[in-house]
């Protein structure tokens, strides 16, 4: 979020520990690279509690995906930037997130992402609606580009999956939607598959949209 005089303000919202973590990793970011005009605020994104219609731009990235509700964070960016100003998201869409041989493993730890997701509210496929999302909290002049990516053997994403695996397993076994034997398995049998670097990984259709605040 941008507001005049130029001073940024990036407000943090996750869960628990990882909320700590993110806001104490952002502030250290800030000052090893001696950002004078940036604050760090932790707050709930559907309610920050920051003045209305007094930001020049609101922006966020790969925050819909992961929480419930994202049609309230959208609509508090829109009380947030002033009349003119802009809103911009980027978010994934899980629909490309493929790989190719085809992997059981693959299929098998997609399927327990979308239903965990799902059972708690949160939208897997919200990349796509992005503009509609905007429009109907009344942001003009909507813009949308998509993005796609692969990731060679060697590169930081491609073994994002099995990051997603480990960051859900708790969260997975107590919701019973699989077993812990089972879900070791098929992390295993997903790791020896991008092993191989021949193995192609084609990341999540990523959509941007932007947009205008009325006058």
């Amino acid at each position: 979020m941008s507001r005049s005089p130029r001073r940024a303000r990036r407000a943090v919202r996750t869960g628990g520990r990882r909320r700590a973590d993110a806001v104490n990793l952002a502030r250290t970011l800030i000052d090893e690279r001696d950002l004078k005009n940036v604050e760090v605020l932790c707050r709930d994104a559907r309610s920050t509690e920051l003045p209305r219609a007094a930001f020049d731009v609101v922006t966020a990235r790969l925050v819909l995906v992961n929480i419930p509700e994202p049609r309230q964070i959208v609509a508090e960016a829109a009380a947030l930037v002033r009349p003119g100003g802009w809103i911009a998201l980027h978010e994934a869409d899980w629909i490309a997130h493929v790989c190719d041989p085809p992997s059981d493993a693959w299929r098998t730890l997609v399927e327990l992402f979308v239903a965990y997701s799902e059972r708690n509210g949160i939208d897997p496929f919200v990349g796509r609606k992005l503009p509609r999302l905007l429009r109907d909290a009344g942001i003009e002049d909507v813009g949308v580009r998509p993005l796609i990516h692969i990731y060679p053997a060697g590169h930081g994403r491609r073994s994002i999956l099995l990051d997603f695996a480990d960051n859900l397993s708790e969260r997975l076994l107590a919701e019973q939607l699989t077993h812990a034997r089972e879900l070791a398995d098929v992390k295993a049998a997903l790791r020896r598959h991008l092993d191989d670097p021949d193995t192609l990984v084609v990341s999540h259709l990523f959509f941007q949209a932007w947009g205008r605040k009325p006058l």
